[in-house]
């Protein structure tokens, strides 16, 4: 008789092997985290810098004005021209009536203020403006 015994020897294992399901589990995490922020790239923007910037994920439609001025609905180039049709045309396709704006740091204020007009012109129900979070407040410095 042999010295230790099998106490399962003739008994079908049931348990699952958690290990490798957590290993599995946290690899899929890992490489959701370093992926999620490439989807969000987008327009190339230096936004401006404010104490009070929330992280967040972006759920309706995104208008960028980038520093050569051009105007972008998600990642579509639009004219000025264009703006107003366009808008409308994303008003009534999207469910959420929602607007984010960004807009780089040295675009001109009435360029700024006239998208918010044709935004608000479209009828989208609430928009927010992107900022960049900074630990010292609004950084920007003049020359």
């Amino acid at each position: 008789m042999p010295r230790f015994k099998k106490e399962y020897e003739n008994h079908l294992m049931s348990e699952i092997n958690v290990t490798s399901l957590v290993d599995v589990t946290l690899t899929l995490l890992i490489i959701f985290m370093i992926s999620t922020p490439l989807f969000q790239g987008g327009i190339e923007v230096v936004l401006p810098k404010t104490h009070t910037a929330q992280s967040f994920t972006f759920t309706g439609l995104v208008v960028t004005i980038s520093k050569d001025k051009g105007i972008f609905l998600d990642e579509e180039a639009v004219s000025e021209a264009e703006l107003a049709d366009r808008l409308s045309e994303y008003y009534n396709n999207l469910k959420s009536k929602s607007v984010y704006l960004r807009a780089d740091e040295d675009i001109a204020y009435r360029k700024v203020i006239m998208v918010m007009g044709e935004i608000r012109k479209a009828g989208f129900e609430s928009m927010g403006l992107v900022a960049e979070p900074s630990a010292a407040g609004l950084v920007r410095e003049r020359p």
